[in-house]
């Protein structure tokens, strides 16, 4: 019982102030913007390409616009920005109502492949190297 008496105003301060503390976040949370995260999935990342060890092509998706940006190597770059849906099924039904050529200024979009996969290809297999003649030790042919 001593314990208690000696520290009680300590006790009572401390349990004060996390009650505060409690109080400044509920408040804060209530009157603070809100930010979705993964509830809206406003943006993410459609499809990658990897080029080579340091660069790639990544397709970023915001709402429904694509962008496809070019990351790494010494710096990153917009390549193509403000690829739509619409867009995409535009190029595709005038291109397959002419059967001729489309016209000059106008590029196909480029399929899509229809599972996102892992697309690295398998690891390389150790090719067993066949050590030089030198190294075997010649043979020599027995005299006649």
């Amino acid at each position: 019982m001593d314990f208690l008496k000696e520290n009680l105003p300590t006790i009572l301060t401390a349990a004060a102030v996390l009650l505060l503390l409690i109080v400044v976040v509920g408040v804060w949370r209530a009157f603070a913007p809100r930010m979705s995260g993964r509830r809206g999935q406003r943006l993410g990342i459609s499809e990658y390409y990897e080029l080579d060890k340091t660069r790639r092509l990544v397709l970023v998706r915001r709402d429904n616009v694509e962008h496809l940006v070019l990351i790494g190597g010494s710096q990153d770059m917009v390549i193509e920005p403000g690829i739509t849906a619409t867009a995409i099924v535009q190029a595709y039904t005038s291109s397959a109502s002419n059967l001729g050529d489309p016209p000059a200024g106008t590029a196909r979009p480029a399929p899509r492949p229809p599972v996102f996969a892992e697309r690295k290809p398998p690891p390389l297999r150790p090719v067993a190297d066949p050590a030089p003649a030198q190294s075997r030790g010649a043979r020599e042919e027995p005299e006649l």
